[in-house]
This record gives structure tokens, C-alpha cells and sequence, in this order.
């Protein structure tokens, strides 16, 4: 069974209801027509002030992250810090220790030469500077609560040339179109291995190689949708090049949804009822 945990706070949860009883439905607002299901049931679903997360206990990192954009929410980010804190909500998630050299995943090089640190899964770097996130601290850098961004429950396990090129100006896109409309809402997450999902391993793909707790992705999707029924899915390979443009990125929710098992609007009928293609530039 999935085990649920909430922020003490839940200001930013207004659509949180029906919590009184373990049998009643639980809405939450970070969701657009409910969170996404599918997952394994051993998840442990994480709900903070600015997102909802799908924490997979084998992995240890999110299978799902869950969150609105909002015009007031976006802000400048830049001088904001990104330093990973434990998310002590989530029992299964990778703990700040692991990030110091003892972990066969995690691995925190001395580089003394160098002006950031970096965070070395298998061969990928995850710079702490930048947005090995799932969910984007300038979406939120315009609110009190952008701190909740640097919780661990948020790191994706993703390369550099990709999270700082393609996957970030497409969450500029996201942010631009939030202040223009009001509201937007995004699931994103990793893809693995279709053999990785069932725990076997891809038999010739180096990144489908397991350590002793996670899996390194082969892709990334971001879903953008509106309260409308508009719907945008993207699928990011890890090899994208640097300067690859994101509309070329172009997925739909079926093959999203194929890929990673997740039915990710379970409450949603007749959807997509128009794209967001063109708003986001594309």
C-alpha cells in the first residue's frame, strides 16, 4: 500500500479534502485532475508546500513529480541557493550522507579546481548548482516556500547537457505562459528501461546498468496541461545534445504513458481536448 506523508504545512494545499478518513478521497492541488497513478504501491507519495512527488522505494528517487505554475510564483532564481536538504518526510529517498563519497551511486568528488560541486551518478555529473530538479526553483522562486525545491524527494538523476539547455528553456516556456495565462499545471519524471520497471536488466545498454539502490534514466517527460484540457507532452532523451530545441521534443500522453506504466490524469475524460504547442512557442 502507498504510504502518504504531508507537509506540517499546507497552505500552498488548498485543494487538500477528505483527509479525516483513510477511505475518502484525497485531492491535491499540486495535482489537475488527480495524481498520477500507476506506480508501484511500495511508493511513498510525498506532498509539499509547492509540489507532490512519487517517491519509488528501489530507485530512491522520484518516479513522478506534480506541480502547478502559477503568475505569481515565478520569480528570479539566480541568487537563490541550491543546496540538497533531506526530505525527512520520505523514509526511502537518498539521504544528504550519501552525497559525501560512501555511496556506490551518489559520489561527492573533491575537485578543489573547480568552483561548483558536483555529484556523480554512475558516469553523469548532477552539478548542485543548477537544476538536477524535477521541479524547477524558478517556477516558485517567486514565493516564501522555494526552499522546499532543494529537498532531495525533488533530485532527478539527470545529465547536465541536457537539464541546462533543452529541459530548462522549456521551463521558461512554462514559466512565460503561467504569467500570461494564471495557471499551468506539470508532471514530469524519469523513463527507464521497460525491463527496469519489472527489476530484470536491459541486456546491452549501459544505462540501464543497476547499482546497488537506483537506475539511471534513458529519458525525461514533462506533461503541461491546463485546467482547460489542453495537454503538451515532451519526451527528453539523456543524449540530447546541448543546443537541441525543445519543441522538437514533441511526445504525446499515450506515449508518455505507455512508457512509464503511469495513467497520469486518472480522473480526466475526454482529454487531450486541444494542445499547448503553440502558446509554448512550439
Amino acid at each position: 500500500m502507498k504510504r502518504l506523508v504531508l507537509a506540517a504545512m499546507l497552505s500552498a494545499c488548498a485543494g487538500l479534502a477528505g483527509a479525516q478518513q483513510a477511505s475518502q478521497n484525497l485531492f491535491i492541488a499540486h495535482c489537475l485532475r488527480g495524481c498520477p497513478d500507476g506506480a508501484d504501491e511500495s511508493n511513498e507519495i510525498v506532498v509539499r508546500h509547492l509540489f507532490a512527488a512519487s517517491v519509488n522505494s528501489r530507485t530512491r528517487v522520484a518516479d513522478w513529480a506534480a506541480y502547478r505554475v502559477l503568475a505569481e510564483s515565478v520569480g528570479v532564481a539566480s541568487l537563490l541557493p541550491r543546496e540538497w536538504q533531506n526530505d525527512q518526510l520520505a523514509t526511502s529517498v537518498v539521504r544528504i550522507e550519501e552525497l559525501d563519497g560512501r555511496s556506490q551511486i551518489l559520489v561527492q568528488p573533491a575537485l578543489d579546481d573547480q568552483p561548483e560541486s558536483v555529484y556523480r551518478i554512475s558516469e553523469f555529473s548532477i552539478d548542485a548548482g543548477d537544476q538536477g530538479r524535477l521541479v524547477p526553483i524558478t517556477s516558485f522562486a517567486g514565493t516564501s516556500y522555494w526552499p522546499d525545491l532543494n529537498r532531495l524527494s525533488n533530485m532527478s538523476l539527470m545529465r547536465s547537457n541536457l537539464r541546462l539547455e533543452s529541459w530548462s528553456r522549456l521551463d521558461q516556456a512554462i514559466n512565460s505562459l503561467a504569467q500570461d495565462r494564471g495557471e499551468l499545471y506539470v508532471v514530469a519524471g524519469p523513463v527507464y528501461p521497460a525491463a527496469s520497471r519489472t527489476g530484470s536488466r536491459t541486456e546491452g545498454n549501459p544505462d540501464a546498468g543497476r547499482s546497488e539502490s537506483g537506475i539511471v534514466p534513458l529519458a525525461f517527460f514533462k506533461v503541461v496541461a491546463s485546467d482547460a484540457g489542453e495537454v503538451s507532452a515532451f519526451l527528453f532523451d539523456q543524449r540530447l545534445p546541448e543546443h537541441a530545441r525543445y519543441c522538437d521534443q514533441s511526445s504525446d500522453l499515450a506515449t508518455i504513458e505507455e512508457l512509464t506504466g503511469l495513467d497520469l490524469f486518472p480522473v480526466a475524460q475526454d482529454w487531450p481536448a486541444a494542445s499547448l504547442h503553440g502558446p509554448l512557442g512550439c
